[in-house]
């Protein structure tokens, strides 16, 4: 993944807020997360320049996935995101954005939240809550504030 950029450089590279590109995007961003039909919102979503594979198997409702810069967004292909998780490609505190990248047969548990630049690696697991500030290793389960690497018991 490529590291961050300044925010108002990438704004202006890119045209973020051409109208009426940005209108819709905002607009259909709100109401995307609220149609009850799966289907119907990945093929939306796609439309607004999201990076979604159309083998996605499940992004649940009220999930808010950034739409400033949608084009950041990869979610591949095999994925779960649960309800309520909230995906960032931009954090204003620090005026930068970069890249979120889900990668294959990932989970992401409900009301998860996944900061800009994290890249979600091959069958990885998101806890229920978690704040992902850093990028999952393929196959590793992560939970908590921040989220760390889950380590079981042994029975």
């Amino acid at each position: 993944m490529s590291q961050r950029k300044d925010r108002c450089t990438y704004e202006r590279e890119v045209g973020t807020y051409d109208q009426p590109r940005f209108t819709l995007r905002k607009i259909a961003g709100r109401i995307l997360p609220q149609l009850p039909f799966f289907r119907l919102r990945k093929k939306l979503y796609g439309y607004l320049g999201y990076h979604i594979s159309p083998e996605v198997k499940f992004i649940g409702l009220e999930t808010y996935i950034d739409d400033v810069f949608p084009e950041l967004i990869t979610i591949e292909k095999d994925v779960v995101v649960a309800l309520r998780v909230t995906i960032l490609a931009h954090d204003d505190s620090s005026h930068t954005v970069a890249p979120v990248r889900i990668c294959q047969g990932a989970f992401i548990g409900a009301g998860a939240i996944i900061l800009p630049g994290v890249t979600i690696g091959e069958d990885a697991v998101v806890g229920a809550g978690a704040v992902v500030s850093s990028s999952v290793e393929n196959g590793v389960t992560v939970v908590g504030i921040p989220a760390q690497p889950h380590k079981s018991k042994k029975l």
